[in-house]
C-alpha cells in the first residue's frame, strides 16, 4: 500500500477518542476503530521507582508480548484487518516487531511471514514459531498487497505513543510529568511523543499548561569496545545533533542494574540507563516518567551481558533429589 493509501486507510478505520468509564482498560480506550486486534495491550502499571527525584515507570514489559511494540502490531493488525487483507508481510528490521506480528495475526487469523535478523533472541524465534508464521528467507516470495510499509508502521507507531501519553495523563489524574524519559528513542519517537502531549493541552483533556520535556536516552559504548565502535559514534552524534538527547555510558547503565536489582527492580538495561540519567543529570526535571520499553524477562541475555553472569543455576538439588539434565 502507499503511504497515500494509508493514511486514508488510518482516517477511515481509526478514530481517536477521550476514554469513558464503559471503553476497556487497553489502549483501545483511546482509539476506535472498525475492526479491533488486541490481546489487551496497554494499561500498563505506572508506579513509583525511585523517591528522590521522583521517578514513575510506566512498565511496557506489562504488555502480553513484554513490548511496547505490542500497541503497534495491535494498530497494524487491526488495519489490516479492517482493509481485509488475507495475509500480513513484515521484512523490517526489528526483531521484538516482527514476533508481536506473528502473534497478533495468529489471534486476527492471517496467515504472516516475517524476517529476523542474524543476531535475533531465542524468544523471538519461538514466539514465531508458535504463532505459526513463515520465517522469511532469502528466495521466499513476498505478497505485495500484504506487505507492511514504512509509512504505515511510522503511523501505526505514532498512534500507540499516543495511547503510551493517554494512559500516562489519565493515571495522573490528567495531569502530566516534567519530563519524560524514553530509552532508544529516535527523533521520530520524540515527535510523536510531542505531538501526542500538544494534543491533549489543545484539547483540554489535562489540567497542566505545559507538556513534558521528553528526552532520549541511549547507552553508550565504552570507548575500548571495538566491536561497538559504530554504537558509541552513533549515540555520541545524535547527543551533539540535540538537546533531547541523553547518553549514558554501560558503566553506569551497569551499576544502575544492579542497584535496582538489589532492591527488588529487574529492569531492562534501557530502563537502568533511565534511571542512572534520571539520577545524576541536574536538568531532569521532577515529577520525571520513565518508559520501561520491555521486560526483563526478554532482556535476559542482554542483562546477563551487562551484569557478567554465565551460567544460571538450573539444576539445584530439591529435597535431596537432583533435577533432571
Amino acid at each position: 500500500m502507499t503511504s497515500a493509501a494509508i493514511a486514508s486507510l488510518l482516517s477511515a478505520t481509526l478514530v481517536v477518542q477521550r476514554p469513558t468509564e464503559s471503553l476497556p482498560a487497553s489502549m483501545w480506550r483511546y482509539l476506535s476503530s472498525a475492526a479491533v486486534v488486541s490481546l489487551g495491550e496497554g494499561n500498563t502499571p505506572l508506579q513509583l521507582i525511585a523517591p528522590a527525584p521522583s521517578v514513575l515507570l510506566k512498565d511496557e514489559g506489562r504488555n502480553p508480548g513484554g513490548s511496547t511494540l505490542d500497541r503497534v502490531a495491535s494498530v497494524l493488525t487491526s488495519i489490516a484487518k479492517a482493509a481485509g487483507q488475507k495475509h500480513l508481510t513484515y521484512a523490517g528490521e526489528s526483531d521484538s516487531l516482527a514476533a508481536a506480528l506473528a502473534v497478533y495475526a495468529a489471534h486476527a487469523g492471517l496467515p504472516c511471514a516475517v524476517s529476523l535478523s542474524s543476531d535475533a533472541d531465542d524468544l523471538d524465534h519461538l514466539r514465531i514459531s508458535a504463532a505459526g508464521a513463515t520465517l522469511l528467507e532469502s528466495g521466499n516470495s513476498i505478497h505485495p498487497e500484504g506487505a507492511l510499509s514504512s509509512e504505515g508502521i511510522a503511523l501505526a507507531a505514532r498512534l500507540a505513543a499516543h495511547t503510551v501519553a493517554c494512559e500516562i495523563a489519565e493515571q495522573m489524574q490528567w495531569k502530566l510529568p516534567e519530563t519524560l524519559l524514553i530509552p532508544g528513542a529516535t527523533p521520530a519517537e520524540l515527535l510523536h511523543f510531542e505531538q501526542s502531549f500538544a494534543f491533549l493541552l489543545e484539547h483540554n483533556w489535562t489540567t497542566s499548561v505545559r507538556a513534558p520535556r521528553c528526552l532520549a536516552v541511549h547507552i553508550a559504548p565504552p570507548p575500548h569496545a571495538r566491536a561497538k565502535a559504530a554504537a558509541r559514534i552513533a549515540a555520541r552524534a545524535l547527543q551533539q545533533l540535540s538537546d533531547q538527547v541523553i547518553v549514558i555510558e554501560e558503566d553506569r547503565v551497569r551499576e544502575s542494574l544492579h542497584h535496582m536489582a538489589r532492591v527488588g527492580w529487574m529492569l531492562s538495561p534501557a530502563a537502568a540507563a533511565g534511571i542512572a540519567a534520571a539520577q545524576t543529570l541536574p536538568a531532569v526535571a521532577a515529577p520525571i516518567v520513565l518508559i520501561e520499553p520491555r521486560s526483563a524477562l526478554t532482556a535476559a541475555r542482554e542483562i546477563a551481558q551487562f551484569l557478567g553472569i554465565r551460567r544460571y543455576p538450573t539444576r539445584m538439588p530439591v529435597g535431596g533429589i537432583i533435577s533432571p539434565q
